[in-house]
């Protein structure tokens, strides 16, 4: 009789430890390997503008690298308080995207009195630039091409720029280092 019962506890437990084994391998998720780092993006920050009637604002963007080097992709769009994005008149998102080779720049832009309703008098937004570098695997290495973004408001009854705001890449410190004090 203790013969059939330790028996039947050592089943007990193989069962129970084959199942604790089936269950633990059964959820496990296979690993899938990457040949390649993705790109590293990079977000161009700037704050909240507004615009009024009789302006337009301009983002623009120039790829100031002067290597042949692989070109870099650019985002442009403009955001909302909530960060969605701006439409035009038919529905379709305010953004453009194009590859730069150096020495190219381009632009988007937006005008208040397309955008404004009848009692609206002042459109807020905030400009946002994404650069994304080539995936070329030898690339990796080298960091993006320099891409500098302003933004522009501009005063349509005389074409002159009111206001000009460079972007910040985020993470980028444009304090230099403090000096060292020197011994007296």
């Amino acid at each position: 009789m203790k013969t059939q019962s330790r028996l039947a506890t050592a089943l007990a437990l193989v069962a129970l430890a084959s199942l604790a084994m089936f269950g633990i391998f059964r959820w496990t998720r296979p690993v899938r390997a990457q040949d390649t780092a993705p790109p590293q993006v990079e977000r161009i920050s700037f704050g909240m503008v507004g615009i009024t009637r009789g302006q337009t604002a301009r983002i623009s963007v120039a790829n100031i690298s002067d290597a042949i080097c692989p070109c870099n992709r650019v985002i442009l769009t403009f955001r909302d308080s909530e960060g969605q994005l701006f439409r035009n008149r038919d529905g379709q998102p305010i953004r453009k995207e194009v590859t730069l080779e150096p020495g190219q720049s381009t632009f988007l832009q937006i005008s208040a009195d397309a955008l404004l309703g009848r009692d609206e008098v002042r459109i807020n937004f905030r400009p946002v630039v994404i650069v994304i570098p080539p995936s070329i695997p030898d690339t990796q290495a080298y960091p993006p091409g320099p891409t500098i973004p302003t933004l522009e408001v501009i005063d349509n009854a005389t074409a002159r720029t009111t206001l000009l705001y460079p972007g910040v890449i985020r993470g980028f410190n444009p304090q230099p280092d403090p000096p060292l004090a020197s011994p007296q």
